[in-house]
């Protein structure tokens, strides 16, 4: 009955010393409540049980059973947390234990006492209550494993599995350890522990690295695309701002033009000005003689324009300016596609109906079309890193933009709404 009343009491105090090194290690509060207070007692006691019948085992499950309902009422956590937590705790005491047995041994060599007898035990349990306390405070140690914790999260099923060996292999070590008298046996034990340890850290170690590279490798393509959009809008906007300036060209005097014609040569010598243009023709006229002039001779060229008022004066600056680029880029793809064809049709239609401003422009093409894939990013039957210009103009939903194919030809439709009272 002696030995059960002060097993509990050095049971009992030592179960502060681990909750306490549990709630360090997790930076929550010490709240002592009834329940706690009983769970307490109840697992003292029945810790003195097994150990005075030496039952380790029991008194390992017994521990997994009895702290996470403990450590539970401190901090509320998800049932990962709450294992690795416990687990880490556990494993800090069983070392300390096995530290303590081994100093315990040594000293045993100069001083002959039966280290397996009641007294001696109880002194053990208290030593190594000291030392948790001790190595609670270590700030280093704390952070370390809070920082594994992270680590420990991106672990998956088949390093779950060689852990929980791991454990296996720990925990029947350990049993074994705390059984043996024979000092020579114990030190040998206590090597192939360290050498397994020492192991699985290396496994550990390469498996977080693995996991970092292809966590790496995520950020890196996330990144990449992320550039390659910015690319890609780039690319839009040098298409778009080159089409603003011939907006601008288009209803301005002869001095502007030059100045326009200049930068554009400068921001993109690929441009093909229509140099030999003696007076270009003021607004979408002038646009649209500027773009075909050099194909005068390649193509058969058909235009109308049904319009005779000045459009600037009927639509407000971004309207005419979307308007403009829409027909740019429609211009454009006419022009290639009908170069490439046999019959080399190229028909512009440009009139008034309906209140809207409205211009068809109908090309002949010799390659495959996809309508549905027309108009998406990067999608074009001219070749890789095309069609950008397309997918900017059908993305813009000023004026309304449509394509369809009509009696083998190529068929772009663009409407812009008159504005009447037309204001800055």
């Amino acid at each position: 009955m002696i030995k059960l009343f002060v097993w509990s009491i050095v049971n009992l105090i030592s179960m502060f010393g681990v909750t306490y090194f549990y709630c360090k290690l997790c930076n929550v509060k010490l709240k002592i409540s009834f329940f706690v207070i009983l769970w307490t007692i109840v697992g003292s006691i029945c810790l003195a049980i097994l150990q005075i019948y030496n039952l380790t085992i029991l008194s390992t499950l017994l521990y997994f059973l009895f702290y996470p309902i403990l450590f539970n009422n401190f901090n509320k956590t998800n049932f990962d947390k709450q294992v690795y937590y416990t687990f880490v705790v556990w494993m800090c005491g069983m070392l300390l234990d096995c530290l303590a047995m081994m100093a315990v041994l040594i000293l045993n060599n100069f001083i002959d006492f039966n280290i397996y007898s009641y007294f001696s035990r109880v002194v053990l349990t208290l030593i190594v209550f000291v030392m948790i306390l001790l190595l609670s405070h270590i700030k280093v140690f704390t952070k370390f494993v809070n920082t594994l914790y992270i680590k420990v999260k991106k672990i998956n099923f088949f390093d779950f599995t060689l852990i929980a060996f791991a454990i296996f292999v720990l925990l029947m070590s350990v049993a074994i350890f705390l059984t043996l008298d024979n000092i020579k046996m114990s030190i040998l034990l206590l090597a192939i522990l360290f050498l397994l340890g020492f192991s699985f850290s290396l496994l550990i170690g390469v498996r977080i690295n693995l996991i970092e590279n292809t966590k790496f490798l995520k950020l890196l393509k996330a990144n990449n695309d992320f550039y390659l959009k910015i690319e890609d809008e780039n690319r839009i906007f040098k298409h778009n701002l080159m089409a603003k300036m011939l907006s601008i060209k288009s209803v301005s005097g002869k001095k502007s033009r030059e100045l326009i014609d200049d930068f554009l040569k400068s921001f993109n010598k690929n441009i093909d000005f229509s140099i030999h243009i003696q007076d270009m023709p003021y607004g979408l006229n002038g646009i649209i003689y500027e773009k075909i002039y050099p194909y005068i001779g390649k193509l058969h060229i058909k235009i109308d324009n049904k319009i005779n008022f000045d459009i600037f004066t009927k639509l407000k600056p971004r309207r005419y300016n979307v308007f403009v680029e829409k027909m740019i880029i429609a211009l454009d793809n006419a022009i290639e596609s009908s170069v490439k064809s046999s019959d080399k049709l190229l028909v512009i239609n440009l009139y008034s109906e309906d209140n809207c401003i409205v211009i068809d422009i109908k090309n002949t093409f010799s390659n495959s079309v996809n309508l549905d894939e027309l108009g998406t990013i990067n999608y074009s039957t001219n070749g890789k890193k095309r069609g950008l210009g397309l997918f900017s103009a059908l993305r813009e939903k000023e004026i309304n933009m449509s394509i369809k194919i009509v009696n083998d030809l190529f068929v772009t439709k663009i409407v812009a709404k008159q504005n009447l009272n037309v204001e800055e």
